[in-house]
């Protein structure tokens, strides 16, 4: 008699766990499979109705029309037929090209975008100068928390730095609550600034607030990763504050430096790697000098005050000198020209800030000319005059932040000179783990634009793949991620037609598909002029 075989229990499980998974599985994200009309179409009037049809049937979230002359329209009257979206235009179009931004929410609970240009009349060579929709609600709540955060980590982290390296005595406990206190108004401030970010990104009122789909939107692109630096700078604040831990100190005053770099229109100047050093080295010297400033008057009594005072004195100017000259390179590398300074509103607002901080740094030379001569000496006076100019400082430090934070709603004059020169194309690298490529863009200004993409490996080696997803996005302008296949031409290279509505720093996603069951993901940043 044959014996029987043990049961492979492992091999049962593993076939059961693939039976109740398949419904799962099969559930993944809705896709545009259609639109009316379809991304680049030439139609010779305007139509009564559009409509995007997708693979499953989805739930609008944002839509939104941008016509020919600028004008954002919102979609609202939205007629759901199947996997179908209908609708008619929000407003009357007219000649030219116009921009369809859609965001919509998918069975599983996953929120895509996309966005596609067509075009009334005849293929222009310019699309409508996109107007970005403003709530002053919420500009305003935006402006008041980026202050916050910005203050309370100026104070948080550089105070912790000045109880760590430069108090001559042990901190008292004052000083550390009000660093504590900083930082956790800082986390405060950071979680609504992350929430106001989304409601900006998708264009959608308070009452969203509690959206998860608002957060997402808050902490993608380089926003989100500046949030999460922040988040770090005041976890080391309140870290080293338990031991004055000098290491952890240092870090957070680093990594609140480089939360201002990898975002904002000065992280994005060109080129780059120094305007992102400028900043990073801007921001680290700003708190060491006014994160200073609260501990340092709250010393300025007993044995200890002078010996802390003499080392803030000889720290503080390298500090100074690293602050002025990284704002002269980033001034330089915004404004582009000399007369953008009073030419542009940008400029205004420097200028203002300019002023305030030539008050600033007089009040410091002041403190060390005649102030701090006089607490040596011994003179009754100096410690409360030291005090009233240093909380003069912190008052002037809040209007400077105010005026800093205006710079969000208005663009930087630095591509002025550049556009004076006549360029054709442009060329970016992007490079990934295992894929790399070397993108033309033919022109490189809004409108339509000519990719012409060269796949490489990782070592410079031929890539040959069996097809190519070209993505551009620029959420923050209110034009969700637009997607084209690339053809192959013969001599290798891969060449697709889209369009970059509006000038600006756009993300650029290329999908690389390898082989049946592989593909590549690689994304850099792109300059429309």
């Amino acid at each position: 008699m044959a014996r029987s075989r043990p049961i492979d229990w492992r091999s049962w499980l593993a076939a059961l766990a693939i039976v109740l998974l398949l419904p799962a599985l099969a559930h993944a994200h809705a896709a545009l499979v259609a639109s009316d009309p379809a991304a680049e179409a030439v139609l010779p009037t305007a139509p009564a109705t559009l409509s995007l049809t997708f693979n499953e049937p989805v739930e609008p979230l944002a839509l939104a029309l941008i016509d020919a002359q600028g004008g954002s329209h919102a979609i609202t009257d939205i007629t759901r037929d199947g996997a179908s979206l209908r609708f008619a235009p929000p407003a009357k179009l007219g000649a030219g090209g116009h921009v369809l931004s859609w965001r919509v929410i998918s069975a599983d609970g996953h929120p895509i975008g996309g966005s596609l240009t067509f075009w009334v009349g005849a293929p222009g060579s310019a699309l409508p100068a996109i107007i970005v929709p403003d709530d002053p609600a919420r500009r305003t709540a935006i402006w008041v928390t980026r202050v916050a955060l910005q203050f309370a980590l100026l104070i948080a982290t550089g105070g912790a730095f000045f109880l760590a390296w430069m108090t001559a005595s042990a901190a008292t406990t004052g000083m550390v609550v009000t660093c504590a206190a900083a930082s956790m108004i800082g986390l405060a401030a950071l979680a609504l600034s992350v929430g106001l970010q989304g409601l900006d990104v998708l264009d959608v009122p308070f009452a969203r607030l509690a959206s998860l789909a608002v957060w997402r939107a808050g902490m993608s692109g380089s926003f989100g990763a500046a949030a999460l630096l922040a988040a770090v700078a005041l976890a080391l604040t309140l870290l080293s504050l338990r031991k004055r831990a000098r290491l952890l100190s240092l870090g957070a005053v680093t990594a609140f430096g480089a939360a201002l770099a990898v975002s904002g229109h000065a992280a994005t100047a060109e080129p780059r790697a120094l305007a992102a050093s400028a900043v990073l080295i801007h921001g680290a010297s700003l708190a060491l000098w006014i994160g200073a400033l609260l501990p340092l008057a709250a010393s300025l009594r007993g044995e200890a005050a002078q010996r802390t005072l003499r080392r803030f004195s000889r720290a503080i100017p390298p500090a100074i000198a690293a602050l002025l000259i990284s704002g002269i390179v980033l001034s330089a590398l915004q404004l582009g020209r000399v007369e953008a300074l009073w030419g542009s509103d940008y400029g205004r607002v420097l200028l203002a800030k300019l002023v305030l901080v030539t008050v600033l740094l007089l009040i410091a030379l002041w403190n060390r000319a005649r102030l701090t001569p006089r607490l040596y000496a011994g003179a009754p006076e100096a410690t409360s005059a030291l005090r009233r100019t240093i909380a003069a400082e912190l008052v002037l430090v809040v209007g400077i932040l105010g005026l800093v934070g205006v710079w969000r709603f208005t663009p930087p004059p630095h591509d002025l000179s550049a556009s004076k020169v006549v360029t054709n194309s442009a060329f970016v690298h992007i490079h990934g783990e295992r894929a790399m490529a070397g993108v033309t863009l033919t022109p490189d200004r809004a409108g339509p634009v000519e990719f012409s993409i060269v796949l490489q490996t990782a070592d410079e080696a031929p890539l040959a793949a069996q097809g190519l997803t070209v993505t551009l996005a620029n959420p923050v302008a209110g034009i969700e991620p637009a997607s084209a296949e690339a053809r192959r031409q013969p001599d290798g290279a891969w060449q697709v037609r889209m369009s970059a509505p509006l000038p600006g720093n756009w993300t650029l996603t290329l999908g690389i598909l390898i082989s049946d069951f592989e593909k590549v993901s690689i994304e850099g940043p792109v300059v429309i002029r």
